[in-house]
């Protein structure tokens, strides 16, 4: 409650001396995630994962452009320090008639800075990246989108994930009468790491460690192991090399909306990523229920087939209610599955990730007109994820309710 109550405070804070702010918007949420959690066969156990955000936008230029701020901290509830504090500054602007059947293009920029609690410290970086998108018309139905974008990430205690990455993209968005959206997208990814491939590991044995408070790198983990995440006396410290090559990545996406009513639309969605060339030096150890940021669940790590789809239904109150299913699967190119104490399984098998998500939430306003240019609302859902792998330690199932508050001025 105490994490609850700090990270509130500083998203009202921050959207209090924001508001002042001459034509700007401004939004703050906070929430949590009460679950019931298991890992493997183990029994149930309470968990609470917080949340809170805060943002600013102003546009320029007669919306031509657009700055922002970004706030968003929290903590994870598994053994140790798993707060996190990231920090997002950035610009997009746009260059192009205000017809919407225009061309137009959009530089975009951004700079990045993350700090974690003590489990993860190891993996704080910062990052500054900027890219170029175009969008095309053809016809008056059919929309073409191609990009490219550039990201360096500085690493400053793991230095060996310190990386630039550049991705280029093209997609096609299609509308019909039938008031069906089709959206197929395509990817290339290449990242270069400072870092080093990881050989071979020397055991070393060191006291026990059962009361959590001793720390130290694992094999194929990488910096950010919590304390007494894996219980036992043996650590794999990694030999390295020099890494040689680029990682590159491929990436496609199918995607079809559809509108049932004015208020109800479906989608349903299937996305396929494979990946070549040098593998990333290490993983960062994240905690249950942690995916997709991009960097730690770094996407050049393995290939993955997902499929997701969803519902949304408005209602003329201004409440809103959607549910959604995400299924993915992954293979990781060079990562070893480990056991509860942190050594390689028989035979050395990589790891391997089934993912279930799913959930529903109803988006409640509050207050109405009472509040004048502030939006309020209550989001109350439930969530339900099923980690299934061969590695000990992302081999989870929880379930619970979502509680969150919102504000947006």
């Amino acid at each position: 409650m105490k994490r609850l109550t700090s990270l509130l405070a500083t998203g009202l804070l921050l959207a209090g001396a924001m508001s002042a702010a001459a034509q700007t918007s401004v939004s703050t949420s906070v929430g949590g995630n009460f679950a019931s959690f298991s890992e493997g066969a183990s029994a149930s156990t309470r968990r609470q994962d917080v949340a809170a955000t805060a943002g600013l936008e102003h546009l320029f230029n007669d919306e031509r452009g657009r700055a922002y701020y970004d706030f968003d901290g929290g903590t994870f509830d598994s053994p140790g320090d798993w707060t996190y504090y990231l920090n997002t500054a950035g610009f997009t602007y746009r260059l192009g008639s205000d017809d919407a059947a225009a061309r137009k293009l959009y530089l975009n920029g951004s700079f990045v800075v993350r700090r974690n609690g003590d489990a993860w410290a190891a993996a704080d970086y910062s990052a500054l990246g900027g890219g170029l998108n175009g969008e095309f018309h053809p016809k008056g139905n059919l929309t073409v989108r191609t990009g490219y974008r550039a990201d360096y990430r500085s690493f400053s205690d793991y230095t060996a994930l310190t990386q630039f990455e550049q991705r280029g993209f093209a997609s096609i968005l299609a509308n019909f009468e039938t008031k069906t959206t089709l959206v197929a997208e395509v990817n290339l990814g290449a990242k270069l790491y400072d870092g080093q491939v990881l050989l071979d590991p020397i055991i070393v044995t060191t006291p026990d460690t059962a009361t959590g408070t001793t720390t130290g790198p694992t094999y194929g983990r990488g910096m950010g192991m919590g304390p007494g995440s894996r219980s036992g006396t043996t650590w794999y410290l990694p030999q390295s090399q020099e890494q040689e090559g680029t990682a590159g990545l491929v990436s496609a996406l199918f995607r079809v909306a559809q509108s049932l009513s004015d208020r109800t639309g479906v989608h349903g969605q299937v996305a396929f990523r494979t990946t070549f060339g040098a593998v990333p030096p290490a993983l960062v150890t994240t905690p249950a229920g942690f995916f997709d940021d991009g960097v730690y669940d770094d996407p050049f790590a393995s290939d993955a087939v997902s499929g997701q789809g969803g519902l949304t239904r408005a209602f003329g109150s201004g409440a809103e209610l959607e549910a959604m299913v995400n299924y993915a699967d992954r293979r990781y190119t060079n990562t070893p599955a480990l056991d509860l104490t942190g050594s390689e399984l028989p035979g050395s098998p990589l790891r391997h990730d089934r993912v279930w998500r799913g959930g529903i939430v109803w988006s409640q306003p509050v207050f109405g007109s009472r509040t004048g240019r502030a939006e309020l609302s209550v989001d109350l859902g439930y969530r339900f994820l099923a980690s299934t792998s061969n590695d000990a330690f992302y081999d989870y199932t929880s379930h619970g309710v979502a509680l969150g508050f919102s504000v947006h001025y």
